[in-house]
Order: C-alpha cells, then structure tokens, then sequence
C-alpha cells in the first residue's frame, strides 16, 4: 500500500479536529517548517555532541520539549558544559542538518575518519506505542520507526479549502485530540480511535507525490513557545562524555 493511500485512509470520515495550525496547501518545505525541533548547544550556539560505539560524534535533536528540557538537565552538570542551553530550529532545517555529515580531522579506533553527524533523537515512548499498535496488528517484528506518526482513521481538521489530515508525534496527545472531537460528536463518532502508525519519511513522501494531498503536525502550544530561535548555522563543539 503506498504512502499516499495510507494517510488517506484518515478522511474515511471528517468529524472536526483543533485546526490552529493546519494549511490549505503545502509543500514538504511549508509542512515541515511549523514543526520544533529542539537541539543542545553552549552559549555560543554550537552543538554538543557525544561518542556513538561506531566512533563517530553525533548531536541529538529533540521532537519533544520535555525530553531536550531532560537532557540539557543532564548535560548541565557534566564537566566543561555548564554553559549548555536549548536551541530551537525547525523541523525542515532540522532534516537538513541531519543530510550533512562533517568530518572532524580525527580517526576512530577503528582507523576510519571520525564523521559528526546530526539526528533525530527517538522517543522511546512513542516507540513502544508503536511496537504496541503492531503487535495489535500481527506485525510483532515490524520495528518502529525512530520518530512515529500517528493518525486516526476519520479524523480531520476543517480548514478553509476542505478537510486536513492531523498528523501526530505522540499516540497521548492523538487520543486526547479524538476524545474531545467524540465528545462534541455526541455519539457519532466511536469511543477509540483506530491508528496508523507511519514514519516522518512516508509523510514526506506522500506530500511530495501529491502536493495537494492535505496533512499538517499537531503541535502543542507548550511546544511551540519552548526553546529560542537558532538562527545561525555554526561548528559543532565535540564533548567527551564521562567514563
């Protein structure tokens, strides 16, 4: 089944959804660009970045608010960072930086050049909801993707030019969403949702096959005002963890 049929499965039915940040029409650019992303950086902007088992230096990004809030915590009382802080981009330069790779100018233990790279950090709750939702459908070894989407099967968003279909980081915040939409139903509407679960890259891939296939993130109000604009691209700063 493509992506593009999937995600339509969710207009079977259109009962209202919260609609603030849904769009008319939209390119992966516009849809992505609405989305924070948060990442760790010191006072001048630059990213943290630890050692992977690989070799490699990598810099973590957050979808979520609380679990860069955690980290930065974290990070705050390792030695030579206490001068972290949480930065906030978008989501479409955030794939973008994830696309490069650097070179450091160092090599592994392995012998090959040390690269430093930028990613998405998984969520491992949403993971699980994810494992959850397969096993539900008799795909026990399906692994999740690093990052969900969840959407519910009729829900919409009515905005101008028609229906639009939410798109979900977490399966708590998808549930609550279809619980007021219900309510407001007065029993129209069944008590539980019934979820897709797909990943960031068949979102993307849907759109950019039909740029007028509608879809847009739900992202909470806490999560947008959370974090400050990060402007500038710079250098990545190379932390050692502890041992």
């Amino acid at each position: 089944m493509s992506a593009r049929v999937r995600l339509a499965l969710a207009l079977c039915c259109v009962p209202a959804a919260r609609a603030d940040l849904l769009v008319t029409k939209q390119t992966t650019k516009t849809l992505l660009g609405k989305v924070p992303v948060f990442l760790l950086t010191n006072k001048d902007g630059q990213p943290y970045l630890t050692s992977t088992k690989e070799g490699d230096q990598v810099g973590k990004m957050f979808v979520f608010l609380k679990d860069a809030e955690k980290s930065l915590a974290e990070l705050k009382v390792m030695p030579g960072a206490s001068d972290a802080r949480m930065w906030k981009t978008d989501m479409n330069r955030a794939l973008r930086m994830a696309d490069r790779e650097q070179g450091s100018g160092n090599y592994n233990e392995q012998g090959r050049p040390q690269r430093m790279l930028m990613r998405l950090a998984p969520h491992e709750r949403q993971r699980t909801n994810a494992r959850i939702l397969f096993l539900k459908k008799l795909q026990p070894f399906r692994a999740p993707p690093t990052v969900p989407v969840f959407i519910a099967e009729g829900l919409a968003g009515q905005k101008r030019g028609g229906p639009v279909v939410p798109l979900f980081f977490s399966k708590e915040e998808l549930d609550r969403t279809w619980s007021r939409a219900a309510l407001k139903a007065r029993g129209a509407m069944p008590a539980k949702p019934t979820v897709i679960v797909t990943s960031l890259t068949q979102v993307l891939k849907a759109v950019e096959e039909d740029p007028n296939f509608r879809c847009d993130f739900f992202v909470s109000e806490a999560t947008q005002k959370g974090g400050k604009d990060k402007r500038r691209q710079v250098k990545a700063r190379i932390l050692k963890p502890r041992r």
